[in-house]
């Protein structure tokens, strides 16, 4: 397609393939087209050789360093939503010691009282969980529509999980300390 009126009929613009892969044979390429340019084109300057694959490695820098961003972010998400249950947890223990003390008067003991708190923050880490996979993916698939207009939704259901899953473990883990306390509440 020619847009300046005053082009000639002949082509405007070639696509050209180097013969060997990767960086060297890229730069070997350029440099061959480049004296090919000096040696037959009247008018050098007014010939622009751009090197498609710069373009798409910038690219995918670009798109790495947004993957590593948005993994720093989801693991200080995570990194707060086991400190909050932390301290949600401990509060819980804290206020609810004449429960524990009268679960603990009724028979229950200490191992059964100690999981039954850690199950409970547990259960927050999965509430917190579903909540943000319900929340994050639609917001995800919205970013991801408004950046790259054609790019398909495809969950990386592996990772997904695995994050799922850590941070019911970590919000579990978060409720040891507490339910060690309460542990501690005599009878």
């Amino acid at each position: 397609e020619v847009d300046d009126p005053g082009a000639g009929q002949g082509p405007t613009a070639y696509l050209l393939r180097a013969a060997t892969h990767g960086l060297a044979g890229r730069g070997k390429a350029q440099r061959a087209l480049e004296s090919v340019v000096r040696e037959h084109v009247a008018d050098p300057d007014g010939v622009s050789i751009s090197v498609l694959a710069e373009g798409r490695d910038s690219d995918r820098d670009a798109i790495r360093t947004a993957g590593t961003t948005a993994l720093g972010l989801v693991a200080l998400t995570v990194l707060i939503a086991v400190v909050g249950v932390a301290a949600t947890t401990s509060l819980t223990a804290i206020e609810r010691t004449r429960e524990f003390g009268l679960l603990r008067a009724l028979g229950l003991g200490a191992g059964a009282l100690r999981r039954t708190i850690t199950v409970e923050a547990g259960l927050y880490g999965v509430l917190g969980g579903a909540f943000g996979l319900a929340l994050g993916i639609p917001y995800a698939w919205l970013l991801v529509r408004i950046v790259v207009t054609d790019a398909p939704l495809r969950l990386p259901v592996a990772q997904l999980l695995l994050v799922f899953s850590g941070l019911a473990a970590l919000t579990a883990l978060a409720g040891l300390l507490p339910a060690r306390r309460a542990t501690r509440i005599a009878p």
